[in-house]
């Protein structure tokens, strides 16, 4: 197909990868697929049923975002908690050190943001067979939504940030390289490996929020995050660790 017609060629040998003009989630496609131990890779000009997290829609139009999902076996015994800042944190790297984009944060647990904007979602969903986790990462990158796309996130695109907008095939694979080469330390090192980059762009950092703890509303400040990837809050009842961002509301 015109446009990633040699994605495949700029992958490892061992990732097979799926092309799609549309589909209803590249997430649920790669769901949908017989397990196997290879990583798998789905890309997709266009999802009609995009998905974000706690069943959200995730908004795009036909050739105008990178869509697309990863997915790769870890070890049962591998702890997951804090994958998507992993994630986040690679799309970051690629757009920083290859793209020369500065000012991006990572807004926890699993949104890329550029200044107060978003630019990128992530989404994970994972189940456990033959004794291993099979993990689906989905990445939704806004390129080049127009000037009249609607959303209730303010966001951004590629095209507002950079003088012109990237080759969607090789912006993809570093994506994708970038990704796996972030997950295979993940599996090996855990999120410590990454503690020291994740508050050099942690984006809620010193940001006051307003948190549903325990049936009340209370108010505290964010300051980073603990070994699980939690958000520590620091309030009047002391620091409380928050794992759902449905729980938070900046304020």
């Amino acid at each position: 197909m015109a446009g990633y017609s040699t994605l495949a060629k700029l992958l490892p040998d061992n990732v097979e990868c799926f092309v799609l003009d549309s589909t209803p989630s590249t997430n649920d496609y790669l769901a949908d697929q017989p397990f196997s131990n290879n990583t798998k890779v789905c890309i997709a000009r266009e999802q009609t049923c995009g998905k974000g997290q706690y069943n959200r829609q995730w908004l795009s139009k036909k050739n105008s975002s990178i869509l697309l999902s990863i997915r790769r076996n870890f070890s049962v015994n591998t702890l997951l908690n804090g994958l998507s800042l992993v994630v986040g944190l690679a799309v970051i790297e690629v757009l920083t050190k290859k793209y020369g984009i500065n000012q991006l944060k990572l807004k926890w647990p699993n949104d890329v943001y550029f200044q107060t904007q978003k630019l990128a979602g992530i989404l994970l969903e994972s189940s456990v067979q033959n004794n291993t986790q099979s993990v689906i990462i989905g990445l939704g990158l806004n390129n080049d939504l127009g000037e009249n796309f609607v959303c209730e996130t303010p966001w951004i695109d590629l095209n507002q940030i950079l003088q012109s907008t990237p080759n969607l095939e090789q912006l993809s694979a570093k994506l994708i390289n970038k990704i796996i080469d972030y997950c295979g330390v993940f599996e090996l090192q855990g999120l410590d490996a990454f503690q020291s980059k994740w508050r050099e762009y942690d984006y809620l950092s010193g940001k006051p929020l307003e948190l549903n703890y325990q049936n009340e509303k209370i108010t505290g400040v964010a300051n980073g995050i603990n070994d699980e990837g939690a958000l520590l809050i620091e309030s009047d009842k002391g620091v409380i660790e928050a794992y759902s961002s449905e729980q938070i509301h900046l304020i």
